[in-house]
């Protein structure tokens, strides 16, 4: 099964990522307070699949205590790096390739990542490889219907069927079970993309967002367009609140 080709973050994605994906400190610790209980003690080490730029990085090492192995492909990205934190290491590798030796880790994590991996058993496969008997994977991402996103009305096509952003839990999850992660839980999770109009429009105007960056351009300025006039004659209640999901798995 494949999701889709990797998305290719030049210097410019990259910089803007950091506006664009900027989560409220309130909201990060929302979702380590969700992880926690998934998470090793401090003796144990956590993967950070598709890491970025650092957005959870840090924040898994001082939620739990463990090292935190950060692993990342955009060399962009990794140049964008904004992570300084003595439990914290950052290396090239994707994930269908996981450049680690087997049973290396007792936690994954893996922040809206799924939709870029080209080929999803050669993930699943990795991933059960470098997970440790009883390790657990943790998805983040937004799982429920797409209309309930803030930005799907603005940008339809994004969220078209058959777009890699698209691809349904339980296909994920069928794919991971037949590698032996098995699905454990799924805890809803809420947080602010945006408080103002302003910080709204700055946000998706940086399109660091994969599915807003495949867009036409026509469609993106469309979409922008009315989002722009939506906000301005206050026809966008805010916040604007997103609903996502942290999914649990565990490995046998």
């Amino acid at each position: 099964m494949s999701a889709t080709a990797a998305m290719t973050y030049d210097a410019l994605m990259a910089a803007e990522y950091r506006t664009g994906r900027r989560l409220k400190a309130v909201d990060v610790d929302r979702w380590m307070s969700v992880a926690r209980p998934y998470l090793p003690s401090a003796d144990g080490l956590v993967l950070d699949i598709g890491a970025g730029t650092g957005r959870f990085t840090a924040a898994l090492a001082q939620a739990c205590g463990a090292a935190v192995i950060a692993c990342e492909p955009s060399a962009a990205m990794r140049s964008a790096w904004s992570v300084h934190h003595p439990q914290v290491t950052l290396v090239a590798g994707n994930a269908e390739a996981l450049p680690f030796r087997d049973n290396a880790f007792d936690a994954v994590w893996a922040s809206q990542v799924v939709h870029h991996v080209g080929d999803l058993p050669a993930f699943a496969a990795n991933l059960r490889r470098v997970l440790r008997p009883s390790g657990h994977l943790l998805l983040r991402g937004g799982f429920g219907p797409a209309d309930r996103l803030p930005l799907f009305g603005y940008f339809p096509d994004a969220w078209k069927p058959g777009a890699a952003v698209s691809l349904a839990l339980p296909a994920i999850a069928e794919v991971l079970a037949c590698h032996r992660v098995a699905l454990v839980d799924r805890v809803p999770v809420t947080q602010v993309f945006a408080s103002t109009a302003a910080e709204l429009v700055g946000k998706v105007r940086t399109r660091s967002l994969s599915n807003l960056a495949a867009l036409t351009d026509d469609l993106f300025e469309e979409g922008c367009s009315a989002l722009e006039r939506d906000a301005t004659i206050g026809a966008i209640t805010f916040p604007v609140v997103e609903h996502l999901d942290l999914v649990a798995f565990r490995s046998d």
